[in-house]
């Protein structure tokens, strides 16, 4: 296994939905077929009150999800990476959630963080539909 990353990858920076599935989607119109593919999209962080903030995060999640299964045949992998943000859903243990499993605070996230996150994503090829979130919001 190598720790190149893949000829066909897109770390999709905007938080803003529209632009985000805009972007996925041509991008994996444009993957080889029989090429991987490898879409990480980045969730927006929000305060708690924030409901458009939250409501951007929860719709590039459940995108991220039905991308991830739909391209899958295609060997185009789609996961989320998220900084403190992330939607809460009713049936998931509070871990799952993105809220602390434990008392103990959360520290901000590193570059090293981010870069050994990436790669993770790359080098667990079984990996796709799921969403890592690193330290806190702030």
């Amino acid at each position: 296994m190598t720790d190149a990353l893949p000829a066909s990858l897109l770390i999709n920076l905007t938080t803003a939905p529209a632009q985000a599935i805009d972007a996925a989607t041509t991008f994996a119109a444009a993957v080889p077929p029989g090429e991987e593919g490898l879409v990480i999209n980045l969730l927006p962080t929000h305060a708690p009150d924030d409901w458009q903030g939250a409501s951007a995060a929860a719709t590039i999640w459940a995108f991220t999800r039905y991308a991830a299964r739909a391209w899958a045949p295609r060997q185009i992998r789609v996961n989320a990476l998220s900084f403190g943000a992330c939607p809460n859903l009713p049936d998931q243990p509070r871990e799952s959630t993105g809220q602390a499993a434990s008392g103990t605070p959360a520290i901000a996230a590193t570059q090293a963080d981010v870069a050994a996150t990436v790669l993770a994503f790359w080098r667990l090829r079984s990996m796709t539909g799921q969403m890592i979130k690193l330290g806190s919001a702030a």
